[in-house]
């Protein structure tokens, strides 16, 4: 079996998507809708009402409506709204209809990734080239895994530049023993900021997070590759196979010799 965690999957297919400069008499007016609404306000104020409850909205709000939700709009005439918003289809790892784990409003702080993500997505949207769906639809893919990051739904390094950094240089360096001072070096700070870090974003200390890179990888390939435990041990920076054998079973629960038989 594999280390206990829960795999997230959202396969979109986008209907709609429009980056909307809201005039003052903007409306959307009331609606039973039968697709996934998923709205981020660039700018302005205004206010959502759904299933009759009314919700102001302003800069930064990240509104998500299920289907089979009442839903109008109306934008603030003297701050008028700038909307990036999709309307999709939603299905999870199995191809069956699923629903974003997203509450109706979040805030989300400025962020230049995200603004970056949408900005593409327009432009994709925009060329209606043939690969055009595949492109808008794996960026919506990592917007949403961003938004997830962010907004604390799960822990991973892509929520922080200098952990995803930090996660790099450990896969380029992969086969030699690293330290969390070299590693803190080259990310640029102190090692025990970054051990603050790597805990708030992934839930593992740096040595904890260097080694289930570390045993990922080998992991991988004694399963897909075919190379043996000894080969693995090498590759990936283990002093000797009976230390590798040691810390694989210790993150795994399942030595390395029998993980080619359990995932395959």
């Amino acid at each position: 079996m594999k280390e206990p965690m829960e795999d997230m999957f959202f396969l979109p297919k986008i209907s709609y998507f429009v980056h909307r400069i809201c005039t003052p008499e903007w409306v959307i007016a009331r609606q039973l809708i039968d697709f996934h609404d998923l709205t981020y306000v660039a700018a302005g104020q205004g206010e959502y009402i759904i299933d009759d409850v009314a919700h102001p909205v302003s800069q930064g709000d990240l509104i998500y409506i299920k289907p089979g939700t009442w839903r109008e709009a109306s934008t603030s005439a003297s701050q008028p709204m700038q909307l990036y918003a999709f309307n999709m289809f939603l299905q999870d790892m199995s191809c069956q209809p699923t629903t974003l784990p997203l509450p109706l409003i979040s805030k989300l702080d400025k962020d230049a990734k995200l603004d970056h993500l949408l900005e593409r997505i327009k432009q994709f949207f925009a060329l209606r080239e043939p690969t055009s769906t595949m492109l808008t639809t794996a960026l919506l893919m990592e917007l949403l895994c961003h938004v997830f990051l962010n907004t604390g739904l799960v822990q991973g390094a892509g929520s922080d530049p200098r952990v995803q950094k930090a996660a790099a240089y450990v896969t380029e360096n992969i086969s030699r023993h690293i330290s969390a001072t070299e590693i803190g070096q080259a990310v640029g700070v102190h090692p025990g900021y970054l051990n603050k870090l790597t805990t708030k974003h992934t839930g593992k200390t740096v040595s904890r997070f260097i080694t289930s890179i570390r045993v990922n990888m080998a992991e991988d390939a004694i399963v897909y590759e075919g190379i043996s435990v000894s080969e693995a041990a090498a590759r990936f920076g283990f002093s000797d196979i009976y230390h590798f054998s040691k810390v694989f079973k210790k993150n795994k629960g399942y030595p390395p010799s029998t993980a080619k038989t359990l995932l395959r």
